[in-house]
Formats: C-alpha cells, structure tokens, sequence
C-alpha cells in the first residue's frame, strides 16, 4: 500500500463553525492526503459532526484575551510536537507561533493560510500591546515562510506591500455539490418555527460578529422598517453577538429579529436558502474589512439570495461584476432601511439580482478553487520528497 503524506491542520477557532478550514481539509483528505485538525474546544463549542478526515479538540480553560491565545499555542506546540505528520498547516497568525516552533524542531515544511490580514482587524484597535505582540510574530515569521496563501487578490497585493513576497488566493467559496446528511432535522425545524412566513426575510449571518461588522447599525435600523413587511434573522455568534442580543431586548425589538445562535454548516444553509436579502455590512474604517472578502456573500449568492453590501473592494468587484445586489453608502441606520425598502419596491431587479447569482455558482465555486489548493500541496511534496498522492499523478 503507497504511503500517504500526513498533513496536519490547525486553528483555533470552532471547527463545526469554521468552513474554510473543512473545506480545504475535506478536499485534502479526498485527494490522497491523510489529514488530522486540531482546533480549540471553549466552554460554548458546539459538539463535533462526522466528517471525512480526522478532527480532535485542545480544550481551553482561558476564554479570551492574550491568556487564551498563549494557552492554545503552547498546548498547540505539544500536540504537534508528539504528532506524526510530513506538512503543517497554521490557519491564521493566531496559530502561527507554536506550528512555526514545531515545524523548525520536526525539520517539516509549514504552509501558512491567511484568512485575514491580521494586523489590520479592527479588535487590534486602541489595543496597543496585542498589537505590539501579533507585529512582533508576524514580522520574524512571515517573511521566513515559503508556502503561504489568502483568500483574495487584494490581500496579496498588501502583503506584497508589506513583505515583498508573492502568495497564492484561494477564495472561500461554497462547493456546487453539498450532500446533505439530514441529521439536524429537528434542529431545523425548531427554527423553521421561529421565522415568520409571511414577511421578507432579511438575513445576517456569520460566525465572527465582531466590532465594526455593521451589525449595531442594522439592528439599530429595523426600527424605521414596517414591522408587518420586514424580518430579520440574525444568525451566528462572535464578540459582539451578547451585546446585540441585549440591544434587541432593550429597544424592544424581538418581535422584529429573530437571534439563532451558531448552528452547523448544513444547518446554516437550510436557512439561507429562505432568505431574501443578505446583508453583509462591514465598515470600510479599517483595511482588514475594506480589502477583505467575507465568506457570507458566497453563502448568500449560492443559495440564490440577492446582497445588499457596504462598499468594498472585493465586494464591489462581485456584486457590479455580475450585478447581484445593491450597497448601502453609509452606516446610519435611517439610511440602512431606507435601503432595504427601496431594494423591495422594485421586485423586476431583485428577480433579476437572483438569476444572475447563478452565474456567480457556476464560475465561483469550490470545485475551482479546489484545483489551486491541490497545486500547492502537490508542490510542497515535490520540493520537499515527500509522496505525492496517486489520484494527483
């Protein structure tokens, strides 16, 4: 039987939440590859579904904070020191120190994903001495790596800027084919329950509601919205998700927003599917947003559901290219609205915003992206000896 190269993953955040990183794995591990995850286990994880490759969990006593990153990296170090593997896998700078460690003791060769241009998040901002902490590993790490790769073009061109090096994008795009597993049918209908039929569903969903997301100003913004016509679903979980639940209780405004907590990917699909708008707001006041590309606008536009967006690079480049939707031009909350009601009043372009997403389907999808991301695997195994997988032959 050939050897397989092994290949080991890691990230910290919730891996039953996070489809970027089983996506990549799914397809590794499917290609040849035998892939093992590792993510961190927090007190609210949701417990881990089946997959096709190997997942464990690091449980985690710090929550958050510098305590809970330095725990995670040094149990993470650990783990990868005591485990078989031919190639390293660090998604984000939050897992870098301890896989960049592993990979000089074990002699491996580490591919870096960046899922964000990390030092231009916005939960650095007036937080100088995480900050400092993130700089320091980024810049003694980064320019030392050999493999690394992002999730679009804008983002190699700032870390082009930055570092003089030229990375690979792979987008983080849904796949054409998603076989449906069924085993969250009581899940979904508990929630069918919770959502209004009778009414257009606005959606905004993501596993990282963060600062300067939009979503203040959105929840903020259902108030001038006729309550009889509109309805929004609020899906997800992040730092600020608490503080939006409070909001919505303290304006009184549970009966015009539905709150759905983090759910699993097949799930969160099966509620997409019944939106009619999604909404993806992030403030172009920090880089990280203003060049980034969020993973909702493709969950939106593979479900067929027209987006209103904020103004965006990467954004804009999607929605004018295959005119998909419409932008906000700034985040008051009257404007917001007055937005979502105008996108209603003209229904001939919102039909035609949702045929057009099937254009998007069938150019931007995981198939594509998945040949990419396979190229650079099969690279990192001809430079460094290792066994390339038959079905890459």
């Amino acid at each position: 039987m050939p050897q397989k190269t092994h290949i080991t993953v890691s990230v910290i955040l919730d891996l039953v939440t996070d489809q970027r990183v089983h996506k990549v794995c799914n397809s590794l591990q499917n290609a040849g590859y035998e892939v093992l995850v590792i993510g961190g286990k927090r007190k609210k994880s949701l417990p881990l579904t089946p997959r096709s490759y190997k997942a464990v969990r690091i449980p985690l006593i710090f929550q958050k904070k510098m305590w809970f990153y330095a725990e995670y990296n040094i149990k993470l170090f650990f783990k990868l020191l005591f485990t078989k593997c031919d190639i390293l896998l660090a998604n984000d700078l939050d897992v870098l120190p301890a896989n960049y460690l592993a990979s000089i003791i074990k002699r491996k060769p580490l591919v870096y994903d960046t899922h964000e241009y990390f030092l231009g998040m916005p939960q650095l901002n007036g937080k100088r001495l995480a900050k400092k902490v993130w700089s320091t590993v980024e810049k003694n790490i980064f320019p030392k790596l050999k493999y690394i790769y992002t999730i679009c073009q804008s983002f190699c061109d700032l870390y082009y800027k930055d570092y003089g090096k030229k990375l690979w994008y792979i987008r983080n795009v849904p796949p054409l084919q998603i076989e449906e597993t069924f085993q969250f049918e009581d899940l979904k209908k508990s929630i069918d329950n919770k959502i209004p039929r009778d009414k257009y569903l606005l959606l905004y969903q993501g596993a990282g509601i963060n600062h300067e997301r939009g979503a203040e100003e959105l929840i903020a913004s259902t108030q001038f919205l006729d309550p009889t016509k509109f309805h929004l679903l609020l899906v997800g979980g992040g730092d600020v998700f608490d503080t939006l639940v409070e909001m919505i209780q303290d304006k009184k405004l549970t009966d015009r927003i539905t709150i759905i907590p983090k759910v699993p990917f097949e799930v969160l699909r099966h509620i997409t599917r019944q939106a009619h708008l999604g909404l993806t707001l992030d403030k172009p006041n920090n880089i990280n947003h203003l060049y980034g590309l969020p993973n909702k606008i493709f969950d939106y536009l593979h479900s067929g559901v027209p987006v209103l967006s904020s103004r965006l690079v990467e954004m804009e480049r999607i929605i004018s290219t295959y005119d998909v939707g419409t932008y906000i031009e700034n985040h008051n909350p009257e404007h917001i609205a007055q937005t979502i009601v105008r996108v209603f009043e003209y229904p001939v372009h919102l039909e035609k915003w949702k045929q057009n997403t099937e254009k998007v389907k069938t150019e931007m999808n995981w198939e594509n992206e998945e040949k990419m991301l396979l190229q650079i695997y099969e690279r990192v195994c001809i430079d460094n000896k290792l066994p390339v997988p038959v079905k890459l032959k």
